[in-house]
């Protein structure tokens, strides 16, 4: 037997250790069984420390494993279809986005999580959109990681995130804001005359994510929480006040 059918039997090994150690020297080899090989494994192995091996030797497959990894995103199983998003968010390849897009709205949670992720490292401008379909969507978790694809996507997510404190989903008009806050300076910098708009919103959650974001913009919006500070909002105000003393405080 060749070292890599070797190799490639190891991965069904009972110790772990053995299956680790086969993943990662496949990763480092050349052979056209391979990437079938880390595939199949992949979509029946537990230890997730493993999986992670197999994920990562699979990157150092990218090529030829997608065509694999790319039909799994249409499996009727969830777990086929997370798994082959979590590995293509490590590829991050543009070509990808359109076979990725749709699992943005997946009907499961992890597999959507994923799915965020990996749209957002394929660094389409297409991406942004994408993303903010699902703004105000899901449990905390779950918008939590929408948040933070947007994070990764800097600058180019502020044109959207904008329109979306406008919507007419509180939701999404408050998720909106805490994604902007998110971003951080010098990335959101250019929402903060959206987001004094927003800290005026007729519902107060959003107000109070309007304000939360500009207080993490705190040299671009030193006007804006200034006049917020004197804001009718009680709630608003006192918040704007709390960050103007932080940013003095720091100075």
């Amino acid at each position: 037997m060749t070292d890599v059918t070797t190799l490639i039997q190891t991965l069904s090994h009972d110790d772990g250790s053995a299956r680790r150690q086969a993943a990662l020297a496949l990763g480092a080899a050349a052979d056209p069984a391979i990437s079938p090989a880390l595939v199949g494994r992949l979509r029946v192995e537990r230890d997730s420390c493993i999986r992670e091996d197999l994920t990562w030797a699979l990157v150092q497959h990218a090529d030829e494993a997608a065509d694999d990894l790319l039909a799994m995103l249409t499996s009727s199983d969830p777990s086929d279809r997370r798994t082959a998003a979590h590995v293509l968010s490590k590829i991050g390849d543009p070509a990808h986005f359109e076979d990725l897009r749709p699992l943005v709205a997946d009907e499961h949670p992890d597999v959507a999580i994923k799915a965020y992720r990996a749209v957002a490292n394929t660094g389409r401008p297409e991406a942004a959109d994408a993303l903010a379909a699902r703004l105000g969507d899901g449990e905390a978790l779950q918008r939590d990681a929408l948040t933070t694809a947007m994070h990764r996507l800097g600058a180019a997510a502020v044109p959207v995130l904008v329109v979306a404190l406008s919507d007419g989903d509180a939701e999404v008009r408050a998720h909106a804001a805490e994604a902007l806050g998110h971003l951080g300076e010098p990335d959101a910098d250019a929402a903060v005359e959206a987001l004094e708009g927003a800290a005026a919103d007729v519902d107060a959650e959003v107000r109070l994510a309007a304000v939360s974001a500009l207080g993490q913009l705190p040299e671009a919006a030193a006007g804006a929480l200034e006049r917020l500070a004197a804001a009718g909002d009680p709630v608003v105000a006192q918040v704007a006040r709390a960050f103007r003393a932080r940013g003095a405080a720091n100075a």
